[in-house]
Formats: C-alpha cells, sequence, structure tokens
C-alpha cells in the first residue's frame, strides 16, 4: 500500500518555490540535498510519497509552518506575505484566475455604494503607510520619535497650507482645519503621511492594482496576482465611513478648544505682566 502523507502536494508546491528561488543554496545538511536528489514523481505526475523521506517530510513540514503563520514583523524592517496560504492569515481571499471569474467580480462591485476598496499592484505587499515606507526605508527610526514627527509634520503642514485646505473643506461644508484634514490635504500632494487611501469606486481601485504590472518573472505564485482589498461599510461602528470621518472631527474640535482654553488664561496673564 502507498505511503501517505498529509497535505504533500501544498507542501511540494511551496518547497519547490523556496528551491527554485534561492532557498537551494541556502541548504547546508548534505543528508537532506542527497534525500532531495532522491525524490521522483509518480504515474500521475504528482511526487511519490515513497520517495519522500523522513527528512524531506520534515523540511517541507517546517516550511508550510512558516506560511501559516503571519509574516514576520518588526517596527525596523518592511514585510511582505511570501505566500497566498500565508496571507490568507489577515484576510479572507478569493483568488480571479479566469475572465469569467473576473467578470462575475467586476458586476458585483462595479455599482456598490457601500464598500471601500483599495487597489495594490503586488498581492505580496502589506498594508504599509506612505510614511510607514520612508520611515523604515530611509531609517528615520534612528533619528526621529514617530509621535514628535507627525506632530511636527501637522504643525508645518497648518503653517504653510491652512488657506488652501480651509477652501477645500469650506467647499465640500466643513468649518475646521484639523489634523486630519490637514494630512489628508498633504496626503494627496505627495507627503507621506500615516493615511491610506480608499475609495468608494471598484474601478479607480482596480486601476491602481493593474497600473504598471509586468509579468512574474520568478515561479513564486503570489507574484502572479494583483490586490482590491474591500471593507463593507456595515461593519463599520456606525455604519459609514463618512460618519466616522464627521464625529472624529467634531472630537478633534472639541480638543483643539478644550486645548486652547487651557492655555488662554496663562497666555493672557503673560501679556498683563508685559
Amino acid at each position: 500500500m502507498p505511503r501517505k502523507i498529509s497535505n504533500l502536494d501544498l507542501k511540494v508546491k511551496l518547497f519547490r518555490e523556496y528551491l527554485d528561488n534561492g532557498g537551494l543554496e541556502t541548504i547546508v545538511f548534505q543528508d537532506l540535498l542527497e534525500d532531495l536528489i532522491k525524490v521522483r514523481k509518480g504515474p500521475d505526475g504528482k511526487v511519490d510519497p515513497d520517495t519522500v523521506s523522513p527528512l524531506v517530510n520534515a523540511a517541507m513540514l517546517a516550511h508550510l509552518g512558516a506560511h501559516m503563520s503571519p509574516p514576520f514583523f518588526h517596527p525596523e524592517h518592511i514585510s511582505e506575505y511570501q505566500s497566498t496560504l500565508q496571507k490568507n492569515n489577515s484576510f479572507v481571499q478569493e483568488n480571479i484566475d479566469t475572465e469569467e471569474q473576473f467578470d462575475k467580480i467586476y458586476e458585483e462591485y462595479k455599482t456598490n455604494k457601500n464598500t471601500l476598496f483599495r487597489g495594490q499592484r503586488e498581492a505580496k505587499w502589506r498594508l504599509y503607510s506612505k510614511l510607514q515606507r520612508l520611515w523604515i526605508f530611509d531609517n528615520l527610526y534612528s533619528e526621529e520619535n514617530y509621535q514628535n514627527f507627525l506632530i511636527d509634520l501637522v504643525q508645518l503642514g497648518k503653517e504653510a497650507c491652512t488657506e488652501p485646505i480651509q477652501e477645500l473643506l469650506q467647499a465640500k461644508h466643513v468649518d475646521t482645519t484639523n489634523s486630519i484634514a490637514v494630512l489628508a490635504y498633504l496626503q494627496h500632494h505627495d507627503c507621506p503621511t500615516p493615511l491610506l487611501d480608499w475609495t468608494y469606486s471598484f474601478q479607480n481601485a482596480l486601476y491602481f492594482a493593474i497600473d504598471g504590472l509586468v509579468a512574474n518573472k520568478r515561479t513564486v505564485e503570489i507574484e502572479d496576482y494583483c490586490s482590491v482589498y474591500y471593507i463593507e461599510e456595515e461593519f463599520f461602528e456606525g455604519s459609514s465611513l463618512r460618519k466616522i470621518i464627521s464625529d472624529a472631527f467634531d472630537e478633534l474640535d472639541a480638543r483643539e478648544l478644550a486645548r486652547l482654553l487651557t492655555r488662554f488664561p496663562t497666555e493672557m496673564k503673560r501679556k498683563k505682566r508685559k
């Protein structure tokens, strides 16, 4: 009776990706290399389990375990998803591989009004903001405190852009210039901020997902895909992003007013002493 190995096809697929993309050169165990050479395919074109040694199976199992865990995270390192299996730890996914599948998804979401979308060209990319990427790539963490950096960024934004921000907000019938408004304005003028762009338009998100796509030159499956993320508003507290932002504006205004009121008596005393 042929030997049975659980999840063999999945193990082989992921381990083959690893070996084909530089992993083979990192293996230092001679016994493992010799056992890998002995692995053969059966008549059905799949790996014959009887040719997989316990050592090879253990190596594949360890590799599968890494894909079953979230990607490595460190505040000073940009990490990526190594496989769609690993990404599935964080998101409910649907891979689109045919025109029929795409047409079905497109028809479902092209006129959707209560869902937020975000498109990214690489499915392996995690949801980092532009400021996060700059912070890590340029090693700003070694010189700056993140919170102080944000405070300075907002303050400089207010000093430089208050007038155009107010004009924009007034056109949208919003009568406040707060930190979120400043960061949103800076975000759309190519300044790194901690904000992520989302849209109510599936078409817009799809454009950003496919803009600049190039053919995958490696044999890593996740690199065959771009991504369109979506969040349905019904799962938001308050059931509307617009309401959340409006409430946040009101709360920020109240905080700013309270801060000014606490400073007001001190500033008045200073003026009287002069």
